[in-house]
């Protein structure tokens, strides 16, 4: 019997308990006055408001994860950033991939900022993304995660929350300083490259910084439960020689042969200021990787043969180069003001081509982002005024070929979105005020007046016919927030907000073409579809019994309407439409669901032995479709979390820790939606947790030259996260060094 099937799940809330008892005998043994002191609540974040303020003011639930922590935990990717805190449950199609989901949002429900710029564009779709990983997570000085609606001050898309990536920034008269880190993993071969180095001068200071990331085929854990069985293991792939696809037998089933994937990272950042009030600040941000493969679909096989010979997201690139006014001279109007405009380029692509067929079929997309926003802040008296505009303005192109691999010759085919170009213009303007009542109440409120206008034109329509010259759509919204916190004492917090977020529907909900399965379902475009709408109302706790131990709680609701999914659709009162000489069904995206999603979250954190702290959270999410049968909606995770000690004494520190998921049975999958239930076993998917290890240290006395060491998945445990295609890492070993110049 393996070491998997001994210490099952089931043994983990013990195991939790048992610590939990364990801190609390320490708490009252130990001596407080040489403890350090786990103040967290006078930290400063930036993404509830737009502007820097205490923590411990804002209603809003944001977890901060700092450089210190990015450091220690040295992860591959953004998306594996997330997941080893315990911020967010991460789905993955693909190694190259990582989909975060929070309080069951995902994709386009949920939004990803960078250095206050939205990232989500016209074509974020509403399955799984991976466009997280194309920021730098060595270039990142912070990661502000905002739980629940945010919509008020960020927009259309932030219905779960958002995750604000904030990069480092060049300090002024700054000695010239550089940093170099390599890292290895030997569960993919992986190679992480990185480079940084930055000068500040009395008015001028940059940062400049270069990661380059090679990492192979993707090794999953051996160790098996028979709850698992022999789900993801590998032992055929395809292969292509000569023009003809081959059947190849995997030596080692446990490599996922076709995950690996190289990645390229560029940063430059440039700070001016004459004086102390005025500072500029330019930005470029680079990413550019390689084909990555669609491991997931790799990996179908039917009759014992792959269906796919070929299905890669072909390589990938994101520009982003943007230009920050920061005015710091108090006026009538505002003691702050700061001004951000941006220009995004992003290109992506899919290659897919049948097993065993030459046809190959590429569809690219590029899509030109310019973004604009002034933010203002004003205090007076007791009264705190943040207002604003913003706008994002998205041009995409759509292109699309098959190429026949043997000749090379290519001809025209249909383009994902419409092929004479698409827009979609979003704006708005913004209020919002915060009132402190007393010291001990502090009140918030903010609304948001929101415009949307789509516009799509048709060109080519040999392949469907019925399509219109051109679609458009104009949606107008308002949404609000209202928040109070009540601070009884200084060992107290406590919380209540409630308010609304909205998603409009973008390019991909409304334009998107595609025949997903070949003459049996045929997605068309429907510029009938309203907004997204998600009222939430959360309530949360903070507890400091004692200056070393910090917990806290969210219990929070969400009615969703209007929600977009895929379903059956006429077009001239007919249910199927000839595609490709066939009769296929359409299908399109509609406004057919209300749902409710509610859960809640648990985190604790304690500095004991003057040196150690241990840190724990866990996150539990529910959700289902209001309808008479009462389906469970998808993209709600089972409950997941993390347990972790960190230790640090001078030039030595060491990481323990664990992640783990509870069960998710096949029947709270949601069959029709995104949940992938055909990657999964006949029962779902199995509880699981990883065990994991990482120390470093100083080898010099100034500290220049860190030498780090780790082992994540000790047990080698062979586990699968919900709705994902690939199989996690089994066990790694990570070496790496970093110098200080």
């Amino acid at each position: 019997m393996s070491v998997y099937q001994k210490t099952t799940f089931n043994y983990y809330p013990k195991l939790i308990t048992c610590v939990l008892l364990l801190i609390g005998m320490l708490f009252f043994l130990q001596n407080e006055s040489k403890a350090q002191e786990t103040d967290t609540l006078n930290e400063m974040v930036v993404s509830a408001n737009r502007v820097w303020e205490k923590k411990k003011d804002i209603p809003q639930v944001i977890k901060i994860i700092s450089n210190q922590i990015i450091n220690d935990l040295k992860p591959m990717n953004t998306a594996d950033l997330l997941e080893k805190t315990g911020s967010a449950f991460v789905q993955k199609s693909q190694q190259g991939g990582g989909s975060p989901v929070l309080r069951g949002f995902e994709a386009n429900r949920i939004l990803l900022v960078v250095d206050g710029i939205r990232m989500n564009n016209a074509i974020y779709r509403g399955g799984h993304l991976q466009n997280i990983l194309r920021v730098d997570p060595f270039m990142l000085e912070r990661v502000e995660i905002v739980y629940g609606p945010s919509s008020v001050l960020y927009g259309s898309d932030a219905m779960g929350g958002m995750v604000n990536m904030m990069t480092k920034r060049p300090l002024l008269n700054e000695n010239f300083k550089g940093d170099y880190f390599y890292e290895f993993n030997s569960v993919n071969n992986g190679h992480t490259y990185h480079i940084d180095f930055k000068k500040g001068f009395k008015h001028f200071a940059f940062l400049t910084g270069v990661t380059y990331n090679d990492f192979g085929d993707l090794k999953q854990g051996t160790n098996r439960s028979n709850t698992i069985g022999n789900l993801g293991l590998r032992t055929i792939y395809q292969a292509n020689l000569n023009g003809k696809d081959l059947l190849v037998k995997n030596n080692n089933p446990a490599i996922q042969v076709g995950s690996g994937y190289q990645q390229l990272d560029l940063f430059q950042s440039i700070i001016f200021q004459n004086n102390h009030s005025k500072k500029h600040l330019l930005n470029f941000q680079l990413s550019k990787s390689t084909i990555v493969p669609r491991y997931d679909r790799l990996s179908e096989v039917k009759n014992d043969t792959p269906v796919f010979g070929t299905w890669n997201y072909g390589p990938e690139t994101r520009i982003l180069l943007s230009y920050q006014y920061e005015n710091k001279h108090k006026t009538l109007m505002a003691d702050q003001l700061k001004w951000t405009s941006a220009y995004q380029w992003i290109e992506e692509s899919r290659i897919t081509r049948n097993f065993g067929k030459a046809n190959e079929n590429n569809r690219i997309e590029q899509v030109g982002v310019f973004s604009s926003s002034i933010d203002l802040f004003k205090q007076v008296n007791n009264h705190e005024i943040r207002y604003g505009i913003d706008m994002q303005w998205n041009k995409v192109n759509s292109t699309a070929f098959a190429k026949d691999i043997n000749t090379l010759v290519q001809r025209p085919i249909s383009t994902r979105y419409p092929d004479k170009g698409s827009s979609l213009l979003l704006s708005g303007i913004y209020i919002s005020h915060s009132l402190e009542l007393t010291r001990q109440f502090i009140l918030t409120e903010s609304i948001r007046l929101s415009s949307v206008h789509l516009k799509a034109d048709f060109q080519n329509k040999d392949f469907y016919s019925f399509l219109p010259d051109q679609m458009a759509q104009n949606n107008l919204g308002v949404c609000g927030n209202l928040g109070l916190v009540w601070m009884p004492s200084k060992q107290l917090r406590l919380t209540a907000q409630t308010g609304n977020a909205f998603r409009a529907p973008n390019i991909d909900d409304i334009n998107k073409i595609f025949d997903s399965q070949s003459g049996k379902k045929l997605i068309v475009p429907n510029s009938n579809l309203k907004p997204e709408i998600a009222w939430t109302s959360e309530l949360g706790i903070t507890f400091n019994p004692a200056p070393v131990l910090k917990i806290n709680a969210q219990i929070f609701y969400t009615a969703l309407s209007n929600a977009i999914v895929v379903s059956a659709f006429q077009i001239n009162q007919n249910d199927s439409q000839i595609y490709d000489g066939k009769m296929t069904k359409t299908y399109a995206q509609q406004n057919k669901q209300l749902a409710s999603i509610y859960g809640g979250s648990m985190a604790i954190n304690y500095t004991f032995l003057t040196r150690l702290k241990l840190d724990a959270e866990i996150t539990y999410t529910y959700g289902k479709i209001n309808a008479d049968s009462a389906l469970p909606m998808d993209h709600i995770p089972p409950v997941f979390g993390r347990i972790g000690l960190q230790y640090q004494y001078k030039r030595f520190n060491c990481n323990i820790w664990s992640i783990f998921n509870g069960e998710k049975a096949l029947k709270d999958y949601n069959l029709d939606g995104e949940d992938n239930f055909q990657y999964a076993n006949s029962n779902g998917l199995p509880a699981w947790y990883t065990l994991n290890g990482q120390m470093g240290c100083f080898v010099d006395s100034k500290k220049r030259i860190h030498l780090n060491a780790g082992i994540e998945n000790i047990l080698d445990i062979n586990y699968r996260t919900f709705s994902s295609g690939i199989s996690a890492p089994g066990r790694n070993f990570k070496l790496g060094i970093s110098v200080k110049i």
